[in-house]
């Protein structure tokens, strides 16, 4: 095996896993704090996902143009990207929040689990936005010393995994909400428990 495949796969591995993480604590902080079971994360996570890759992708040329199609590919650096998919993250879900800020329990997840649904079946049957089911497959770096100079330039590497450390410590050194206090105290109870 040779040393540039195994750096490009730690790479990879490392990003993925600083996304994952990042994930993870989002659900955590929802879910563990305020007891909310909101399954829609996964619908942002794929709107955030898309915008992210046709920011930083180039828009397909020559005969690929035929095969790919997506809305638009800007051919821009990593953050353009980032910054680029919280903007239309936060857009989309202050426009879902609006009929859903009074859901709780149940009907908040039958809610949200159906808004991640129709995310994904918009990504998946609009071939014109983002090539359908066979998704995004061009990139903008094609060779692994491209890879590694883009990814230390634009700090992807260190990006996700320093942002799942920054949320932890947030998360550890916040007062959790009074509703998030309360219910856990009563789940943590033995008093409160019906025999």
């Amino acid at each position: 095996m040779e040393l540039g495949g195994l750096i490009a796969y730690l790479v990879s591995l490392a990003i993925m896993a600083g996304i994952y993480a990042v994930f993870c604590l989002g659900l955590n902080i929802q879910w563990g704090y305020t007891g909310l079971f909101n399954i829609g994360i996964a619908g942002f996570f794929c709107i955030g996902a898309y915008t992210s890759a046709m920011i930083t992708t180039p828009k397909p040329t020559g005969v690929y143009a035929q095969y790919v199609h997506q809305i638009f590919g800007l051919d821009y650096p990593f953050l353009f990207g980032l910054v680029g998919a919280a903007i239309v993250c936060g857009i989309i879900a202050f426009l879902i929040g609006i009929p859903t800020l009074r859901l709780r329990e149940d009907y908040l997840a039958i809610a949200t689990i159906g808004i991640a649904e129709t995310f994904r079946l918009i990504f998946n049957n609009e071939h014109w936005l983002a090539n359908g089911p066979r998704g995004l497959t061009s990139t903008s770096s094609s060779s692994l010393s491209s890879c590694l100079s883009y990814t230390c330039s634009s700090n992807a590497l260190s990006d996700p995994p320093g942002a799942g450390s920054c949320g932890a410590f947030a998360r550890t050194r916040s007062r959790p909400p009074r509703a998030g206090k309360t219910s856990s105290g009563s789940r943590c109870s033995p008093w409160s428990s019906a025999p």
